[in-house]
């Protein structure tokens, strides 16, 4: 088992990884993406019939998700584990909810990430990235308030 300090510079970096991920898939910035992917990562989604082999396909999903009518999207993680692996790799588990906005209204899409991340060329970088989707809530338009609507105020009702 790691000593304290090693478990916690584990952390630190898985996080900081997460979290350059989810402002990557944010801004839509396939470039960025392909900064913090192996040139081998596997790719596995609940909501696909095998894993995509490799830095393309696994920017081939950003890139449909770029190209998709979402307008807006905020991805974050919590209750991240960060455990080193015998090669010094790391395995690291989070939960993760994305709040996606569209013409017609939100998403709200909840699960877990189960990813490896390793260093490579003295950056870290997934060697695999695990998305397993919970579910997925659909808000309608009509159940949305107003852009100017304040987030502590009474809501106005139509």
């Amino acid at each position: 088992m790691p000593d304290n300090s090693t478990a916690m510079l584990h952390h630190f970096r898985a996080h900081q990884l997460l979290a350059a991920y989810t402002r990557l898939v944010d801004a839509k910035d396939v470039e960025g993406l392909a900064t913090i992917a192996h040139p081998d990562i596997v790719l596995v989604r609940s909501a696909d019939d095998s894993p995509r082999q490799g830095r393309e396909a696994f920017l081939d999903l950003y890139r449909d998700f770029a190209r998709s009518d979402v307008e807006e999207s905020q991805h974050t993680t919590t209750n991240l584990s960060a455990t080193e692996m015998d090669d010094g790799s790391l395995a690291v588990a989070s939960r993760f909810l994305a709040i996606t906005t569209h013409p017609d209204g939100a998403r709200f899409t909840w699960g877990r990430y189960d990813d490896e991340i390793a260093e490579r060329d003295g950056t870290w970088v997934f060697t695999a990235k695990r998305i397993r989707v919970t579910r997925t809530a659909l808000v309608g338009e009509d159940m949305l308030a107003p852009l100017n609507a304040s987030s502590f105020a009474p809501m106005p009702r139509s």
